[in-house]
């Protein structure tokens, strides 16, 4: 009996599992048999579901959304800006794009997409191109007077302290506007319904952040030189340069490195200043006469004359050392006497109209005698001005256009004007310079001449009035 039993159930399990295998048989060519007309279950495509639809129901549902389709760009300030299907003529593209997806679901091996990813990505849509830009270019984000442009973080002088300080970046709203287009349109393809423009690192950022180390080592290096001081020494008078007009002259490069650098032109700008105020070159000077007279001397090339190109260089270098020093500017040209009253108690006085020369040594008169001047008459008339004595030369030949002269004392102050004995005039003064006076030199009789050679130095202010 027990042999019985276990041949009908070995037959009945058999049997089961004939059943179950040709139910599954069914079951699998059943599904091939749809799935040869339809998409996987789970199949999406550009995020839309397809499950189960037909290639015919997938695209009458992408034709459909593209004409309700917008896209909804959103800026840093929740600005929202729509592109509509309307506004870029937007439809479903002629083709069979859905088909060939489809195409790459095998139906006799749907059991394994159930374990895979079933997400496609297609352009199933096409636009005009010109009216997506005309409507993207209308956006206000894009207008020049909305755009705030990143900043880096950067050093600022504080005038109250005399210091400098960190002033954050500026984030700004400034977008990267072509490579947004291009997201713009990929969006589009994809039918994707929103972009957040920050999330999505569209906009420009700022170099340089305030938490740089360059940053930091550049402020403490400002601070160490707009502490310094350079004070300019004019004898009785001081010029400080420091705080805030040297703060001017540095600059910080906040887009690059920080690296601290000096601003030349600005440099030069300040120093035109210090010219103006303590060059003395041909200027305009008050004078009193021998007389008494109070008169102001104009022209001629004596005085101070600060270098400025020169000057820079050597403020630069001083600057970068950030040690505050007491110094003279650099001169291409010196006078005697640094005073503001440079021409001193030293100089040789002449009276062009009385013909008359005065020697002044430390306040007091050595000698005084007439002269004779320049011929007015011929168009040789002394020039009036004050000039520095350029040298002086004994026994020597002064040459020139019918004329080469023998003398003792030479004295040269404007070029090859000078002053000289003239040993072959036996007269001097009154109005000699008028029809006979000389071709531009001082004749001074042989005695006087060669008392102020004697004492005379270079650099002498000769004044002519």
């Amino acid at each position: 009996m027990s042999g019985k039993k276990d041949v009908f159930k070995n037959l009945s399990v058999k049997k089961t599992a004939a059943i179950v295998i040709g139910c599954l048989v069914i079951i699998y060519i059943a599904f091939s048999l749809y799935f040869t007309n339809h998409f996987y279950f789970g199949t999406k495509i550009n995020g839309e579901s397809v499950s189960g639809k037909t290639i015919e129901q997938a695209e009458e549902l992408f034709g459909r959304s593209s004409k309700e389709y917008s896209l909804t760009l959103i800026d840093r300030r929740d600005n929202k800006y729509t592109i509509s299907a309307d506004d870029i003529d937007l439809k479903l593209k002629s083709g069979n794009e859905i088909e060939k997806i489809k195409n790459q679901q095998n139906a006799f091996s749907w059991p394994i997409s159930i374990w895979t990813d079933k997400s496609y990505t297609a352009e199933l849509v096409e636009f005009n191109q010109e009216k997506l830009e005309k409507k993207y270019n209308s956006f206000e984000c894009f207008k020049k007077e909305y755009i705030i442009e990143p900043k880096s973080a950067y050093p600022e002088y504080v005038r109250t302290t005399n210091s400098y300080v960190i002033r954050k970046e500026v984030n700004g709203n400034k977008l990267k506007k072509d490579e947004l287009l291009k997201g713009v349109i990929n969006a589009i393809n994809s039918e994707t319904p929103e972009i957040n423009l920050d999330e999505a690192g569209y906009y420009e950022k700022p170099k340089n952040t305030s938490d740089d180390k360059n940053l930091a080592k550049a402020v403490e290096e400002l601070n160490k030189k707009v502490k310094m001081k350079v004070t300019y020494d004019f004898e009785d008078r001081k010029e400080v340069l420091g705080g805030y007009e040297l703060s001017k002259m540095l600059k910080c490069d906040s887009e690059g490195d920080y690296k601290v650098s000096i601003d030349r032109d600005v440099m030069i700008e300040y120093l035109r200043g210090l010219s103006r105020e303590y060059s003395t070159y041909g200027d305009a000077r008050p004078f009193t006469t021998a007389s008494g007279k109070e008169i102001t001397i104009f022209g001629g090339s004596y005085g101070w004359l600060i270098d400025k190109e020169k000057e820079a260089d050597e403020l630069t270098k001083v600057i970068e050392k950030g040690k505050s020093v007491t110094r003279e500017p650099v001169y291409s040209q010196k006078a005697l006497y640094r005073t503001k009253d440079d021409i001193g108690k030293t100089y040789v006085e002449i009276s062009l109209s009385g013909q008359y020369l005065w020697y002044f040594r430390d306040g007091k008169l050595v000698t005084s005698f007439p002269v004779v001047t320049g011929n007015v008459s011929k168009g040789h008339g002394t020039p009036g001005g004050i000039y520095p004595l350029n040298y002086k030369e004994r026994d020597t030949y002064l040459s020139g256009q019918g004329y080469n002269s023998h003398v003792n004392y030479w004295m040269p102050f404007n070029s090859n004007i000078g002053l000289h004995d003239a040993t072959w005039r036996s007269s001097f003064g009154g109005s000699i310079y008028k029809s006979n006076g000389s071709h531009g030199c001082v004749n001074c009789p042989y005695s006087g001449a060669a008392t102020i050679y004697q004492t005379i130095e270079p650099g002498t202010p000769i004044i002519l009035y």
